[in-house]
């Protein structure tokens, strides 16, 4: 199915028409902007075949992809997401290219080959505070139906981090297969939703609030790790957002909005991120302050 989110800039309905004579293929055109998260909960409501796997408009799946998918999920009676390793290409001068870097390479250390237990997998994530994205983006994953019953929908409201949530919530009620190698690629652009989020100033706050969520549903030493996650989520919010302010960068108001309500909760644990932040960055500043007074002074 390909379901068009009322594209403003091009005439999908053209370009996939010499497609259409095949009975596989469907098309629909939103009426109204749906947004990324309503784009997609509109593919999971309009079809009804038992395995799911999204791909955006400007990412490439090699030929085996989905075959190798289907294959696992053929072995593997468990297993409910399958995460398909891929290469990420870099167009234009985008400042979150780093970023992209540091996935893929952390994925490649970290991140072992085959069947993954799911609630071991998401405790072991916990304690790296849910960063990086070690499930990957909606492209190059691929879902069973009716593990995505189970958990609904992705979050219409969390314009960010919404895909590693849900990956959250999948892990809580399936297993997990990884496939290591190249299996398609995922281009990154200044036009892309990540590098306009980040200049914007969307989604600041969509990692601390997903372990909010977690912690609403989990329960012993899993609970207890997602305590520990939450606050060093804190202290990188508190450390992002004075750097932030520091190069006079914006914040969107659904961000403020839901920081001032978790202030609110938590006024404590902020208090206590803050000071160690400032404490630290005046360390850093002070540090610096005698190098240049060391490297100045006369022989």
């Amino acid at each position: 199915m390909i379901h068009d989110d009322c594209s403003p800039d091009m005439d999908v309905f053209a370009t996939i028409q010499p497609f259409l004579s095949d009975k596989r293929f469907r098309f629909e055109r939103s009426p109204v902007r749906l947004g990324i998260g309503g784009n997609w909960n509109a593919c999971l409501k309009k079809t009804a075949l038992p395995a799911i796997a999204f791909l955006f408009q400007d990412d490439v799946w090699h030929p085996t992809y989905l075959e190798r998918a289907m294959a696992i999920f053929d072995g593997h009676q468990t297993v409910g997401i399958v995460c398909m390793d891929h290469e990420y290409i870099a167009e234009g001068d985008i400042s979150t290219k780093p970023l992209y870097e540091h996935v893929r390479a952390f994925r490649r250390d970290n991140v072992t080959e085959g069947f993954h237990h799911g609630a071991a997998l998401l405790h072991w994530w916990m304690e790296q505070q849910l960063t990086p994205n070690i499930i990957g983006e909606p492209s190059f994953v691929v879902l069973q139906r009716k593990e995505t019953e189970r958990v609904g929908y992705f979050l219409e409201d969390m314009p960010q981090f919404l895909d590693a949530e849900y990956w959250t919530r999948i892990l809580s009620v399936t297993d997990c297969y990884i496939l290591k190698g190249t299996f398609g690629s995922f281009r990154i652009h200044p036009s892309g939703t990540s590098a306009i989020n980040e200049r914007d100033g969307h989604g600041l706050s969509d990692r601390l609030r997903c372990i909010e969520l977690l912690l609403g549903r989990l329960h012993g030493d899993h609970r207890k790790i997602a305590v520990v996650a939450r606050s060093k989520a804190v202290k990188k919010m508190v450390g992002n957002f004075c750097r932030r302010v520091g190069a006079g960068k914006k914040m969107s108001s659904r961000d403020k909005g839901w920081l001032r309500t978790f202030c609110l909760r938590h006024p404590f644990l902020i208090l206590h991120s803050f000071v160690e932040v400032v404490v630290k960055r005046m360390g850093k500043c002070i540090a610096q302050r005698d190098v240049s007074s060391v490297c100045s002074a006369p022989l």
